[in-house]
């Protein structure tokens, strides 16, 4: 297998779809959970709690927007929002329900990012996937979101490990070896 190939048009990919490709690169490649901060979580998790059911594109319009009516994602300023504030942007009642929960979680119990951020990969996934609105695939986002590695379960790096009849583990970690980027990197 040829994973140099792979990853060498992984990055033509990258450079052609984000003009600061650099410093996207550099980001993945140099967060860990330890950097993360309870807003970090909340803002990973509204994210995800948002495009359940929908595509990012229809989310990135009003995600400014979502943020700001959510306190800029502070755990305590999002659970006081009213919800009416927030439904103006984003008119899902059990969305924004869930993640105003989560909010208050995260205010009455502040170092929830800290805990996390000592759990290895599979044990932060699983946690993750006690959260409303956060199954079996998206936990995988937001665990790569917030610096673990991990793999995501759906999108174009399974269907391409599918097309070499390979497992998206073996793909990304091979890629890895081969390359010396962390896993979250490469997928």
């Amino acid at each position: 297998m040829n994973y140099l190939a792979i990853w060498d048009h992984a990055l033509d990919h990258l450079k052609q779809a984000d003009p600061a490709w650099e410093q996207t690169l550099s980001k993945w490649q140099d967060e860990r959970p330890a950097s993360k901060s309870d807003r970090d979580l909340m803002e990973e998790y509204g994210w995800v709690v948002a495009c359940c059911g929908m595509t990012a594109k229809a989310i990135l319009p009003r995600w400014e927007r979502l943020g700001a009516a959510l306190g800029h994602w502070e755990p305590a300023k999002a659970a006081a929002t009213p919800i009416q504030d927030v439904l103006a942007v984003l008119n899902n009642r059990r969305k924004i329900t869930a993640i105003q929960d989560f909010a208050r979680d995260l205010a009455q119990t502040p170092g929830q990012m800290a805990r996390l951020a000592a759990l290895a990969p599979k044990q932060a996934l699983a946690w993750f996937g006690t959260l409303p609105w956060v199954g079996p695939n998206n936990r995988h986002h937001l665990a790569r979101n917030l610096g673990w590695d991990t793999i995501v379960t759906n999108g174009p790096v399974p269907r391409l490990a599918a097309m070499l009849e390979m497992t998206s583990e073996d793909l990304c970690e091979g890629i890895a070896a081969e390359t010396g980027e962390r896993v979250r990197t490469v997928d």
